[in-house]
């Protein structure tokens, strides 16, 4: 009897069965190839990559960057916000127990002088304390980025000082520089693949555009130039994270503290300085941030029953708005006038003339960064027997490194000033500075404190 063969398999098996080993020849290939290349880098399952690591920081200006911060938002900032009411001491209660209000003048990147001030004005985040800045929080010193996390960290608040707002912008316009370089590098990918324009095809027209887009480049060119100021602003700007961009752009102009008694009446925070007799919803935010003083027209009456057209101005030409915005308070005071209407104004900006204390207005900023003092207004509750007892003003003798009161507590809440030394962190305008300079403007602080009633 024969052998029985298998009768051939059909062409349609026959190529089936090839595709089958030709697949599997080739994932026994690729199996291999790809043994052999993990095992040259043992490390490979963790890959390490240049940021963020736990300890670092995203660079600036990437495509992470502050996405979410809008060129209007700090174009067009917040012009008015509020305090939370939780936010104030409670007239009567325990001073150890009732929240303080810590309100800070210019700070210009001075973290290890924000930390001194902090401890010696006795801020405890378990009272729920609340800090606020003046502005010009950054610029100048050495740790812009540092300020702006301590504040984060305590859940600060603060106004838009005219440093921020410059920062800001100079962040605002490279961003639109880079975009704007990116469409250029576009248009350019574009012409260089043929699509040109019709004109570039007649000569007489190529020559008239080549013409314009000269005059265009110029003109770019010369907005482009940046000041000293502006390159400063810059490298403030590129040494801050997106977290520290964004906190900055949300912090309004104006900020209304509230009433934290009828000795103050409505307490509010602005940088540089208000316009009597303008609401603060219809203040410019311009003028709030770089104001110091105010000039009247002369065909216009100078009386406080009908006070004259004021105009605010960033120079030192006119009258200090803080010592107008005094008058006119004392005079509601005097005559009875808008009793439960009166405000005193907070502030910071005019270094040159350093620590002012008026009745209704506290000029904060003594000049920390070119070496004067850093200082805040600390209101706290006066406890329930200082609430009966009679008022008592006494006058701020600006010594050095002391915590002075300066007010009575006749409505259960009392104030207080407390300043730290600075060590300059820029030169003097006319480029001298030191010891003498400091022992100058802390004369200026005891003379102008006696003015204040």
């Amino acid at each position: 009897m024969g052998r029985y063969e298998l009768p051939p398999l059909p062409r349609t098996q026959r190529r089936q069965s090839q595709r089958s080993r030709v697949a599997g020849l080739v994932f026994a290939i690729v199996t291999t190839v790809l043994l052999c290349y993990t095992r040259s880098f043992p490390n490979s399952h963790s890959l390490t990559f240049p940021w963020p690591g736990p300890d670092e920081q995203p660079p600036p200006h990437t495509a992470t960057m502050a996405d979410d911060i809008t060129l209007a938002s700090i174009k067009h900032p917040t012009l008015l916000s509020s305090l939370p009411p939780s936010a104030l001491p409670r007239p009567g209660a325990d001073p150890d127990s009732s929240p303080h209000l810590i309100i800070i003048g210019d700070v210009h990147g001075q973290l290890a002088m924000l930390d001194a001030l902090l401890a010696k004005a006795g801020y405890s985040g378990e009272r729920n304390d609340t800090v606020v800045f003046t502005g010009d929080m950054i610029n100048k010193g050495p740790d812009s980025g540092g300020v702006i996390d301590r504040a984060m960290a305590i859940g600060a608040y603060g106004v838009r000082g005219n440093h921020e707002d410059k920062v800001l912008r100079a962040w605002a316009k490279h961003r639109g520089k880079k975009n704007k370089d990116k469409d250029k590098k576009k248009h350019k990918h574009k012409n260089k693949h043929g699509h040109h324009s019709k004109a570039e095809g007649e000569g007489g027209d190529l020559v008239a555009n080549g013409e314009v887009a000269e005059q265009v480049r110029e003109e770019e060119e010369q907005e482009e130039a940046l000041s000293k100021d502006d390159l400063a602003d810059l490298a403030t700007a590129a040494k801050l994270t997106p977290t520290q961009l964004r906190w900055l752009a949300q912090l309004p102009v104006i900020l209304r503290v509230g009433a934290v008694s009828p000795r103050y009446g409505d307490v509010v925070v602005v940088h540089a300085g208000l316009v009597p007799g303008i609401p603060l919803e219809k203040q410019d935010a311009w003028a709030v941030m770089n104001m110091r003083t105010l000039l009247t027209s002369s065909s216009t009456s100078t009386s406080l029953k009908h006070p004259p057209r004021l105009e605010p101005s960033e120079g030192r030409e006119g009258r200090p708005w803080a010592s107008v915005w005094n008058e006119l308070e004392k005079e509601k005071h005097k005559t009875g006038k808008g009793k439960g209407d009166r405000t005193t104004v907070v502030y910071g900006h005019d270094a040159k003339t350093g620590l002012k204390v008026r009745r209704y207005a506290f000029g904060l900023d003594s000049n920390c960064c070119r070496g004067g003092d850093l200082t805040a207004l600390v209101f706290e509750s006066a406890g329930a027997a200082a609430a009966s007892s009679p008022a008592v003003e006494s006058e701020y003798s600006g010594g050095e490194e002391d915590a002075v009161e300066v007010s009575g507590a006749k409505h259960g809440i009392t104030h207080r000033l407390v300043s730290v030394s600075c060590e300059a962190a820029v030169s003097d305008d006319d480029g001298k500075g030191g010891k003498k300079k400091k022992e100058k403007s802390k004369e200026k602080h005891k003379d102008k404190g006696k003015d204040r009633i």
